[in-house]
């Protein structure tokens, strides 16, 4: 009995992908952006994949079902397949929880479904309209036909199910030794950004899926001599720029491994447009004119008003390196990450930290108690087995190189798309000032990993004990990750906390603990409090807030609309005495006055408060539930 191999799953992935994402441009130029239009796209689409795989052009079975016992009896694959299901069952235990998502990806979702469309949204949070919308083109017609967000999260299941696979197929097209590439495809879906993404609905690792798959069937033309296999690359590396504008330095890579084979296309040109149109349309070129359109820049944040842009490349380079180093040093459990905090709360009060906070304003080099998805890299536990391979590998016979690769060629083609790599990774490095930089570089992590792994004596040191040992710990390294991760934790988290620090009151550890796993808990719906002021006329309510998520007041989804309150739209919700829900530092920062001024300035009449706890580190914030009077 035949199953299906992860490249040929890879390219029905992609096939989806590149398609949802092209039918949601279309759709929106239509005014179908609902069930009905995706229903009928949709339907066309599986009835054009059964035409072409009964005419034989997809094939999914080469894998034997005893192969695949025996790869899964072994511990690495079988603890793979643990992650998995620990994965999958974090995210259908529990509502979607990443902020970002809750605060401009989600939301902009049910703008646009709303008036069946793409739209520019009236918003104060700009990043509903200018970031890259890769992963809600894939969620807009989950939601369509469910109308819940509970099945989100299978986007990045499919995703994490598929890296392994992947990571051996283009790190062996990259010169990285078959025996290595084998243990590293299931170490690398241990780091930290990827496990504690998988169950979760971030946009970052799901990302190195296209990565990989653009470099495997690119570097695959140069084998099969199919001009299919470029098309397959190039509509990978289309979806990856489309998934977060951040990755496309990553493009660099694939252009290095693409060059040689471009010949391939000349027998084959009409095909070959098509495919180009596709892959446009399915990139962050339709985004990027949208938002040309609206702002002037095809970023779409003007004068830098997120700070996320670096001026100077060195404070750049070296804010991102210390975050890199500093992010993925933190073991997945750290009780005492305030001492460490302390530290750096002294370093970034000296002038060395004031001229890279002046350059840098987001660096962040603090640690938390717990490793989360909103910050995890790689992860202390595959970061320290990098670092002790590459000093073994650099240690090692200088003949071992010869064995590395099949030939002197592959390994220099592996060696450049490598090094364009890590050139890629400076370029965002020297550009982006995040302070989430560990988690934004998962898709650049395959192949800088890759690069490191042509060094010669990685294929002898693999087949040493004490390195499999270190291999083994690396891997366990990702339980508490997803074990104890606050978005998903797969443990009494709150009853244990609560007993605890009942127990010990005095305790800031326990204290703190039983308040980050509360707030994770009632993230996806944290406004829920607010629902009770509302009726059933109130079909449209006004929204002011700063980093907010408004997704509380569409629930239940399909009753009622919520959108931005800004200074242009104003006079239409005092003329409607509209009901609008308003926290002080949003009035502060869009109306540019003290949220008491503001209300006698409009004659508000407030209708109640609430106490509120959206984030951790801000802490309860005042809400207030206002009518604009006539």
């Amino acid at each position: 009995m035949k199953f299906p191999n992860t490249t040929q799953w890879a390219k029905v992935w992609i096939l989806l992908c590149v398609y949802l994402n092209a039918a949601g441009w279309v759709l929106s130029a239509l005014g179908c952006l609902d069930s009905l239009g995706y229903g009928l796209v949709i339907g066309g689409g599986l009835l054009g994949f059964l035409f072409v795989w009964k005419k034989g052009g997809v094939s999914l079975g080469s894998v034997s079902r005893a192969k695949l016992r025996w790869r899964f009896s072994r511990f690495l694959p079988a603890f793979f397949v643990l992650l998995c299901a620990l994965a999958f069952l974090g995210g259908a235990l529990y509502l979607p929880n990443n902020y970002d998502a809750l605060t401009y990806r989600f939301p902009r979702v049910l703008h646009w479904l709303s008036i069946h469309r793409w739209h520019w949204i009236d918003e104060s949070e700009s990043r509903m309209n200018y970031s890259a919308p890769g992963f809600e083109w894939l969620m807009t017609p989950l939601f369509a036909f469910t109308g819940s967000d509970r099945f989100f999260f299978l986007i990045n299941i499919i995703s994490y199910a598929m890296l392994p696979g992947l990571i051996y197929a283009a790190f062996t097209r990259l010169g990285v030794a078959r025996h290595v590439a084998w243990h590293w495809m299931w170490l690398l879906p241990c780091g930290g950004c990827f496990i504690a993404q998988a169950g979760s609905i971030g946009n970052d690792a799901f990302s190195a899926v296209y990565f990989l798959s653009a470099i495997h069937f690119t570097l695959q033309a140069r084998i099969s001599r199919k001009a299919s296999d470029l098309w397959f690359g190039a509509m990978a590396a289309a979806l990856l720029t489309v998934s977060k504008a951040s990755n496309i330095p990553l493009l660099l890579p694939w252009f290095l491994a693409v060059l040689p084979t471009l010949g391939l296309l000349r027998k084959r040109i009409l095909a070959t447009a098509i495919v180009s149109c596709l892959a446009l349309l399915s990139s962050f070129t339709p985004l990027a004119i949208m938002n040309i359109r609206h702002t002037g820049k095809w970023t779409g944040c003007l004068e830098n008003s997120s700070t996320i842009q670096i001026k100077n490349p060195f404070c750049g380079v070296l804010g991102n390196g210390l975050q890199l180093l500093t992010r993925n040093a933190m073991p997945p459990v750290m009780p005492l990450a305030q001492m460490w905090n302390k530290k750096v709360s002294g370093f970034m009060a000296g002038p060395i930290g004031n001229k890279l906070l002046f350059d840098f304003p987001r660096l962040d080099l603090k640690w938390s108690e717990l490793d989360s998805e909103e910050a995890a890299g790689l992860g202390l536990g595959v970061s320290a087995l990098l670092v002790i391979s590459v000093f073994a590998g650099l240690c090692g016979n200088p003949q071992a190189q010869r064995r590395m690769a099949s030939s002197r060629l592959r390994f220099q083609t592996g060696a450049w798309i490598c090094t364009g790599s890590g050139i890629a990774l400076l370029a965002y490095m020297a550009k982006m000032g995040s302070e989430s930089t560990a988690r934004l570089i998962a898709p650049y992590y395959p192949a800088v990993i890759a690069g490191l792994l042509l060094l010669p004596g990685m294929a002898i040191l693999t087949r040493k004990r004490w390195w499999r040992i270190c291999a083994v710990l690396a891997a366990l390294s990702a339980l508490p990750i997803i074990i104890l991760n606050p978005s998903r934790p797969l443990w009494p988290a709150l009853t244990i906390c609560k007993k605890v620090a009942t127990s010990f009151p005095k305790s800031p550890l326990f204290s703190r603990a039983l308040t980050v796993y509360s707030v994770y808990r009632d993230r996806a719906d944290s406004l829920a409090p607010l629902r009770k002021y509302l009726t059933k006329a109130d079909q449209i309510v006004g929204f002011i807030g700063a980093d907010d998520s408004e997704i509380s007041l569409w629930r239940p989804f399909g009753q009622r609309k919520v959108q931005a309150v800004t200074p242009t739209n104003l006079p239409r919700f005092a003329d409607n005495q509209l009901l609008i829900f308003a926290r002080a530092e949003g009035v502060e920062s869009l109306f540019h006055q003290p949220m008491e001024q503001w209300l006698k300035a409009t004659g508000a009449k407030v209708l109640g408060k609430e106490t509120l706890f959206q984030k951790v580190s801000r802490g309860g914030t005042e809400w207030f539930v206002i009518r604009l009077e006539k």
